[in-house]
C-alpha cells in the first residue's frame, strides 16, 4: 500500500483514532481509505486536534459509550465539529471487574464479554450497520472510551461483513494494545491504571476466538447481522459504499 494514507490519526489528547481503510477482502477488493474510522474518547477533542479531525470531513459520529459515561464526560463536540451524532450504547453498564480472577487468561475473559455484546448490543450493531450503509452518512467514526473493546467488536463485525481477511481483522484489533498503554501512561494514577491486566489487553487470541465462535454458532457475520434484523440489501449497500477494487 505504497503511498496509502496513515492509518493512525495522531491526536494530542486521545490516542486511538484510526482509519479502517486499506484492508484487503477475500474477493480482491479493499476497504476505502478515509471513509470509516474507529476512535476513543472523542469528547476530548480540542485545540489542534479539532483541526486535524475537521480535515477528515466526518459527517457522522457514533458514540458507543453508556448513558452514564456520556453524562459524566460529555459528548462529541458538535459545536466545533458539526456532525450527525448518534448515541448507541453497546453495553448498559461498565463491566464489574471486582470478581475478575487476575490469573485468568485475558483472551478468555474478553471473549466472554464480547460474546455478551453480540446479544446485548445487537440493536446498536444493527443500527450502526444501517447508518454506515448509507453514502450520505460517510465519512463516519464510531468510538467508545478506550477504543478497544466496544469499538473493537464493532470494527471486527463491520470488517468481517465486508469480507476482510480474518488475519487483518485480528491485527487491527491488536493495534489497540499499544494505544491503550499510552492512554494508561497519560492517566498517571487514575482509575484506568488500576484496572486488572485482562481489561487492558487486546490479545489476538480474543478476536480469533470471537470470529471462530461467530462462524461456529451463526455461520458468518453476515448471517449474524441478518439474524438481528439487518437486511441483505443493507449489507450489499455497505459493500458498495465502503469497498473498492484494488
Amino acid at each position: 500500500m505504497s503511498g496509502a494514507p496513515s492509518r493512525d490519526i495522531p491526536l494530542a489528547d486521545t490516542f486511538n483514532l484510526r482509519d479502517l481503510g486499506g484492508y484487503a477482502t477475500t474477493d480482491g477488493r479493499r476497504v476505502r481509505w478515509r471513509r470509516l474510522f474507529r476512535g476513543a474518547a472523542l469528547q476530548r477533542l480540542a485545540g489542534g486536534d479539532v483541526e486535524m479531525v475537521r480535515d477528515l470531513g466526518l459527517v457522522t459520529a457514533i458514540d458507543l459509550r453508556t448513558a452514564g459515561e456520556l453524562e459524566a464526560r460529555g459528548g462529541y463536540p458538535i459545536e466545533v465539529l458539526p456532525v450527525t451524532f448518534h448515541h448507541l450504547p453497546m453495553i448498559e453498564a461498565i463491566w464489574d471487574l471486582t470478581d475478575l480472577d487476575p490469573d485468568e487468561a485475558p483472551e478468555r475473559y474478553l471473549v466472554a464479554r464480547y460474546r455478551e455484546m453480540l446479544v446485548g448490543g445487537a440493536a446498536t450493531i444493527a443500527e450502526t450497520v444501517r447508518i454506515l450503509s448509507r453514502p450520505e452518512n460517510l465519512p463516519a467514526v464510531f468510538y467508545c472510551a478506550a477504543g478497544k473493546d466496544r469499538t473493537g467488536v464493532l470494527a471486527a463485525l463491520v470488517l468481517d461483513a465486508l469480507g476482510v481477511e480474518a488475519a487483518s481483522i485480528v491485527a487491527d484489533y491488536h493495534l489497540s494494545k499499544e494505544r491503550v498503554e499510552r492512554i494508561r501512561a497519560r492517566a498517571g494514577g487514575g482509575a484506568m491504571v488500576d484496572q486488572p491486566l485482562a481489561f487492558m489487553q487486546a490479545p489476538e487470541g480474543a478476536m480469533e476466538l470471537l470470529l471462530a465462535w461467530i462462524r461456529e454458532e451463526r455461520g458468518s457475520t453476515a448471517a449474524y447481522l441478518e439474524g438481528i434484523g439487518v437486511a441483505r440489501e443493507t449489507i450489499a449497500s455497505l459493500h458498495d459504499n465502503l469497498l473498492e477494487r484494488q
